[in-house]
């Protein structure tokens, strides 16, 4: 049930961002096959304020998550996940951009969305793993986007 739940709020968080991109038919065919996340000519792709506003907070809970004493444990990652969760929906709720700058950010997102719902299990390999992934991809958006 609570998968069943999960799963239901992204393809909201999904619909909400493709609501903000005028054409839904054109949007949605820009997504109907997976774009392998690259540089923009070897330089990175430009970010609207919002995407990279919300990015920096996404990067500044997990940086003060992995500086609790308890980062490690279930109930710390648990509560990561809850909150990764609430930034993910500002992230698509607040999603503006279009074109292939948009395409990268999808292509950037998405891989981390089974790792923020694996944040809850009750499984602490399976919870840490995913929380090192999310910590190691939060990295690397400076790396992609500016």
């Amino acid at each position: 049930m609570k998968y069943a739940f999960i799963l239901l709020a992204m393809a909201g968080m999904l619909f909400s961002c493709s609501q903000g991109h005028g054409d839904e038919a054109s949007h949605s065919e820009a997504h109907a096959t997976p774009t392998a996340l690259a540089l923009n000519d070897g330089e990175r792709w430009q970010a609207d304020e919002p995407t990279n506003d919300n990015l920096q907070q996404l990067q500044q809970l997990m940086e003060d998550h992995l500086n609790q004493p308890e980062a490690d444990s279930i109930d710390a990652i648990n509560e990561l996940g809850r909150g990764m969760q609430l930034g993910f929906q500002e992230v698509f709720k607040e999603c503006r951009m279009q074109g292939t700058e948009h395409d990268m950010l999808h292509a950037y997102l998405m891989p981390m969305l089974e790792d923020v719902k694996a944040l809850e299990t009750n499984n602490p390999e399976t919870a840490l793993a995913a929380r090192d992934r999310l910590a190691e991809r939060l990295g690397e958006y400076q790396t992609y986007f500016k």
